[in-house]
């Protein structure tokens, strides 16, 4: 990963789980809405929409496993006979993440493993990823430092984000967050290995040890987080409009509806239980998150 090559790749693999994250979290939360269902997230989503038993693959299981072996052998093998500690690391980091598509693929196919352990399984990844970031940084330029530890920042915040997503299954915006930080991830790969690596004219090198330059990254990777933040609201506004339909109220303003997931019978593959009264209030993981009540004094 010692060059532009090794950070593009990362970070291609990362843009593109935290795109896919955020359409079918989307989609998932607006067909939802617009059923009066309840939202409920998965660690892993399958292509609800494909024809035939298409849908029932579990596609981004299989391409995490892929593209992690892809990664750990070229790290491997394109450094041989001498690797650097760096390679290893960055090897170790492709293995965990090929672990948790392995996890993914024993809790589709119905191994009884413990509630959340896909979940814990991505968080795993993602701390060994932030913490060897964290101890690759000895002996570089304060530029350099700073890059990776904005990274860093980055991953251990999505490890957050993932912990509360196995308590609060029931929220969309953890959710679509764990999409965003992903997204973030990887668009910053790519620019640490820009500015790293890909200097362009003589008077456009980082020198790597001037303060100023440690700010006019920070202010860089700023502009990452609303750029990736201004297209996800476009997306979602997008979004709404084609799986527009009469929503069901909730309590104190909140459009967030819920969902519980069934064994896919239902329209796109996806199998979704309206609400019924067998929910009881103490059911929703939030209280701003619970149906309405017509009896209630707020109710209109």
């Amino acid at each position: 990963m010692g060059d532009f090559k090794g950070h593009a790749m990362p970070g291609s693999c990362l843009v593109a789980m935290g795109m896919w994250w955020a359409f079918w979290a989307m989609r998932r939360y607006f067909i939802c809405r617009r059923s009066g269902t309840r939202f409920v997230s998965t660690a892993s989503y399958n292509m609800g929409w494909s024809c035939g038993r298409m849908g029932a693959i579990p596609v981004e299981s299989f391409m995490k496993i892929a593209l992690s072996a892809f990664g750990m052998f070229a790290e491997i093998t394109l450094n041989l006979p001498h690797l650097a500690m760096g390679i290893v690391q960055h090897a170790t980091m492709y293995f965990f993440f090929m672990t948790s598509g392995v996890v993914d693929l024993c809790i589709h196919y119905g191994v009884p493993l413990p509630h959340g352990t896909d979940y814990a399984a991505l968080a795993l990844a993602l701390t060994v990823e932030g913490l060897l970031f964290v101890n690759h940084l000895h002996g570089r330029s304060e530029l350099d430092v700073q890059l990776h530890m904005l990274l860093a920042y980055v991953v251990f915040s999505t490890v957050l984000v993932l912990l509360l997503e196995i308590k609060f299954q029931r929220s969309a915006l953890l959710s679509l967050g764990r999409a965003y930080l992903t997204i973030l991830q990887g668009t910053w790969f790519w620019a640490v290995g820009v500015i790293l690596y890909m200097h362009g004219k003589p008077n456009t090198v980082w020198t790597g040890d001037k303060p100023m330059e440690v700010m006019q990254a920070t202010i860089y990777f700023t502009w990452h987080a609303s750029v990736i933040f201004i297209l996800m609201l476009v997306t979602s506004l997008i979004m709404s409009r084609i799986y527009r339909g009469e929503a069901v109220p909730y309590r104190n303003g909140s459009d967030l509806a819920m969902s519980r997931l069934g064994n896919g019978n239902g329209k796109g593959g996806e199998d979704y239980q309206p609400l019924t009264k067998e929910f009881h209030d103490d059911e929703s993981d939030i209280e701003f998150e619970q149906p309405i009540d017509k009896s209630h004094p707020t109710a209109s």
